[in-house]
């Protein structure tokens, strides 16, 4: 019993110094422009957020098509066209709305498709601060020939010291982590949904 306490204390604490590692290497929103890539893909939620900061570099020609993965099936196409900020044109013929993932490996999914049916190998991924480690991880494990260029949002969970702004924020930082955890272990091992 003893020894079952040891392990799990030093298990506590190897996990809460990483969680301190992981919040603290969190990538931080930049308003530069991206550079250019075959498309750019946004992986959705964050209250829109997300949605409107792709459709912004997208409108600005940071890649030929725009995908917005895990798009709810009530949410139409007229709906998401209140985010645009571009010609109508561009929107009606380069805009991809990807309804099938629930999931972040979902997103990775619909991402690996909708490139190769473009021929697309260099995306702009979109999504917030906290779940952009993730996303990486799953997107380039099932992308593993793709250049994904990060580009993340404000989530609002960080403060201007790159502390967790609140109690709430941190309990989603660190439920965040250990899905970051979770979805690195998946990666190692071969028929992880490739």
């Amino acid at each position: 019993m003893r020894r079952l306490i040891v392990v799990l204390t030093v298990t506590a604490l190897i996990w809460a110094g990483g969680l301190v590692l992981f919040i603290g290497s969190l990538p931080r929103p930049s308003s530069a422009a991206p550079g250019l890539a075959d498309g750019v893909a946004v992986y959705t939620g964050g209250g829109g957020v997300r949605i409107s900061t792709a459709m912004a570099i997208f409108a600005d020609g940071a890649g030929e098509r725009l995908l917005i993965s895990g798009v709810h099936p009530d949410t139409s196409a007229a709906r998401l066209s209140d985010f645009w900020v571009g010609p109508k044109e561009r929107y009606d013929c380069c805009v991809d709305l990807g309804r099938e993932a629930l999931t972040t490996e979902g997103n990775a999914g619909e991402l690996r498709n909708w490139a190769a049916a473009h021929n697309f190998t260099s995306i702009i991924l979109v999504t917030s601060d906290y779940h952009m480690p993730r996303a990486m991880a799953v997107t380039r494990a099932r992308m593993p020939g793709a250049t994904i260029t990060p580009y993340p949002t404000a989530s609002g969970y960080l403060d201007d010291k790159g502390r967790p702004a609140s109690f709430n924020a941190g309990l989603k930082l660190a439920g965040e982590y250990t899905k970051f955890l979770l979805a690195r272990v998946k990666a190692l091992f071969p028929g992880n949904g490739r």
